[in-house]
């Protein structure tokens, strides 16, 4: 990365909620971050609708934005996005990631910088990609609620209430469903055939997965690392880590400004992003019945050709089809080495797999009277 900028400058404790260090004489606001059961008060805020938590400035909100080459469309996005959050999550932060621009749309966001303690500005040296622009804005969230969205403003900022609303119902993440979408027959087909696929496989209800427009909790931006063009997945890996997930219809808006960045090729970075996913999800820690799985069907071709083979012999007429010897030797020594790489895989995750798993305890409630205490003192003493 080229260059870092981050607003406010510092954080107060769990225990705190002060207002932070200013800028250009503006006081930046004041961070309020709670943990589940840790007292009353913050029980009674869990108990309250999150819109109503949010408008009052008990929960913050973090605004994650990727972007690539869209000066024209920043203005009337920073606008549109202020006047909202402003009007249901006062206490926020906006965290814009510049992905390698090169038509100024930099020096446009180091100007909301200058002039909005609220504002982060995180700058790539190059392009690397939307994965890895959320990555780095996940990292530096501070706000109990997290939501991205694109930059082109086909994402209406105005569509936060929906979400936030869904949200409610006891969803830890929801993405927008674009149920009419201004795009042309090219990206709408493909990605019709790609979110049923998806949504077929991994058995999650949700129509649009590549959706830009996003909210989920601070948790779930923690707890998932992107890479490649791994974006297309946020709800599939968050459910994958036991994350409750939903979506809502939102409106779609056409392209104003800029260009889509995406061409024919997303296609098939898209296919070998999905396999990554099913490896990374359902085989993770158990590679075994994955390769296992396929060096047993491997093995038994090869045994059924010798088998064929075998009868043929017999009967004396198998000098012809010498060639299959080749095909049945290569089939079980495959099966061989696929079952010897799901046996090294599972060794690997072993080893990895002692220590316990982050992101995958909710909540622990603890017993603290007295018989408890005790049982813990003589615990340490022995």
């Amino acid at each position: 990365m080229d260059s870092v900028f981050f607003a406010p400058t510092s954080m107060p404790s769990a225990e705190d909620s002060t207002v932070m260090g200013s800028r250009n004489g503006r006081n930046a606001i004041s961070w309020r971050r709670s943990e589940s059961g840790q007292n009353n008060d913050e029980r009674a805020i869990a108990s309250r609708p999150l819109k109503e938590t949010l408008s009052s400035g008990q929960l913050s909100m973090s605004v994650v934005i990727p972007l690539l080459n869209e000066v024209d469309s920043l203005d009337d996005l920073y606008s549109r996005l202020k006047a909202a959050l402003d009007q249901y999550a006062p206490n926020h932060e906006i965290i814009f990631v510049d992905d390698g621009s090169r038509d100024g749309s930099f020096d446009k966001l180091r100007g909301f910088w200058n002039e909005d303690p609220c504002v982060s500005v995180i700058s790539f040296r190059r392009n690397f990609g939307k994965a890895a622009a959320l990555n780095a804005g996940f990292q530096r969230v501070r706000g109990d609620i997290v939501m991205i969205m694109d930059a082109d403003l086909q994402d209406q900022p105005e569509e936060m209430p929906r979400l936030i609303d869904k949200m409610d119902e006891g969803y830890d993440l929801v993405t927008g469903w674009k149920f009419k979408r201004h795009d042309p027959i090219h990206k709408t087909l493909p990605s019709k055939l790609f979110n049923g696929t998806v949504s077929r496989y991994f058995n999650i209800k949700i129509h649009d997965f590549n959706c830009g427009f996003k909210i989920m909790r601070a948790s779930v931006a923690k707890d998932i690392t992107l890479y490649g063009d791994m974006h297309r997945f946020i709800p599939v890996l968050a459910a994958d880590r036991g994350y409750r997930v939903a979506e809502c219809v939102i409106e779609h808006a056409p392209r104003v400004h800029g260009v889509s960045k995406y061409g024919a090729k997303r296609l098939i970075t898209g296919l070998l992003d999905f396999l990554s996913t099913v490896m990374t999800t359902r085989f993770l820690n158990k590679p075994m019945q994955f390769f296992g799985g396929f060096g047993l069907l491997t093995s038994f071709l090869g045994v059924l050709v010798g088998l064929y083979l075998l009868v043929e012999t017999l009967l004396g007429a198998g000098g012809h089809i010498r060639p299959l010897w080749v095909v049945m030797a290569v089939l079980i020594l495959g099966g061989i080495q696929l079952i010897c790489m799901g046996l090294l895989a599972e060794l690997l995750v072993n080893v990895t797999n002692r220590r316990e798993m982050s992101g995958a305890v909710r909540e622990v409630l603890r017993n603290h009277d007295a018989h408890s205490d005790e049982i813990g003192e003589r615990m340490a003493a022995v």
